[in-house]
């Protein structure tokens, strides 16, 4: 009788503490899980609009469901806990790895378009034209990405915002060095009286010699890069084959305490060639 009225109160706290967990403390962390996936994917969506790419309702609802489907997809590959897990993070960190990506791009197409968009500032005012008549030519003779950024400089100006604010709030949208140097020049020009025609010519072949110089550095390091890839890429191959041959090769590294260091101090050495790799094989202009 004792017994059964032991089973009888632990099967009562168990059922009590279940319908509180599953009442009140699940649809908290639910909700606040939503609400942090919303936020989230506002502002991917916000730093997407910077970049005028504008997301459809459906497309920010995958968006924002990316975890989750990741989760299903790693479990379905993997099945187990650490498929589950690594598929969470891999949703959460895709949509971040897309913006910066799509950044990255639009940003070098920028650097890409900008001599040939100088020349044709440049023309344009030795044929008479003011500067802001000469930025209307260039939106029209020139695609996106550089259209569409000089074509929001004119829409700011026309809504009352001064060309030099304007013309600020395009360094911080382009943090290029090219950028900085191309509104700096015309800052200091329209303070000063300078003559943009011949400014503009000096920049052209500033940026001309300097886009040059940066892609003959990137050639020429190239080699170094491709060696800090497969350098880093070659031990995790190389265990996921040898695991995959024999998976009881490993045993004697995890069950030893000799072994845990040896490991620890592989991964320790690796991160540390990879970045000595990415810094020698990177110069800054």
């Amino acid at each position: 009788m004792i017994q059964f009225l032991i089973y009888l109160s632990t099967f009562g706290c168990i059922s009590i503490f279940s319908y509180i967990l599953l009442g009140s403390i699940v649809p908290f962390i639910f909700k606040r899980y939503s609400e942090l996936q919303m936020r989230r994917t506002e502002n991917i969506s916000r730093k997407l609009e910077e970049d005028f790419i504008f997301l459809q309702k459906r497309k920010k609802i995958l968006l924002s469901l990316s975890p989750l489907i990741c989760m299903g997809l790693g479990f379905i590959l993997f099945r187990n806990l650490l498929g589950l897990i690594g598929g969470f993070f891999c949703g959460t960190a895709f949509p971040v790895l897309m913006v910066n990506m799509t950044r990255q791009l639009r940003v070098k197409r920028f650097r890409g378009q900008l001599v040939d968009s100088l020349m044709i500032l440049s023309s344009c005012l030795k044929g008479g034209l003011s500067f802001l008549q000469a930025m209307e030519t260039l939106v029209e003779e020139m695609p996106s990405p550089i259209s569409q950024e000089f074509n929001l400089v004119l829409k700011e100006n026309k809504l009352g915002i001064s060309l030099e604010e304007s013309l600020r709030r395009l360094r911080r949208r382009m943090p290029l060095e090219e950028v900085n140097l191309l509104v700096s020049s015309i800052l200091v020009a329209r303070e000063t009286g300078g003559e943009l025609t011949r400014v503009f010519s000096r920049l052209t072949e500033t940026i001309r010699n300097n886009i040059k110089l940066k892609e003959k550095i990137g050639t020429l390091t190239l080699q170094g890069r491709l060696q800090g890839i497969i350098m880093a890429a070659l031990p995790i191959v190389f265990t996921c084959f040898i695991y995959r041959q024999d998976p009881r090769h490993f045993d004697i590294m995890w069950q030893s305490d000799l072994g845990k260091i040896l490991i620890i101090g592989a991964i320790v050495a690796q991160i540390v060639g990879i970045y000595l790799i990415k810094r020698i094989s990177t110069l800054r202009v």
